[in-house]
């Protein structure tokens, strides 16, 4: 089962995508967005990369679960 705060940081980080390149993102402008500490962030993560990673995975995992095949995937 996957935690809150991850959730939070999930939608946090790609709704900063959309305003700005992924290089130009840190650690300060994705807890401040969803009002969270840097803690909190690394008790998680190690950094953005590994957020990225999660986010891909667990992604994946939502895909395979709901049967998509390569032409629906988005």
């Amino acid at each position: 089962m996957t935690n809150r705060t991850k959730l939070q940081l999930e939608d946090a980080f790609k709704k900063l995508l959309l305003e700005k390149p992924f290089h130009k993102i840190t650690i300060k402008d994705l807890t401040d967005s969803c009002y969270l500490s840097r803690m909190s962030f690394y008790y998680h993560f190690q950094d953005l990369y590994d957020l990225t990673e999660w986010i891909l995975i667990e992604d994946a995992k939502k895909a395979l679960n709901e049967k998509k095949d390569y032409a629906h995937w988005k």
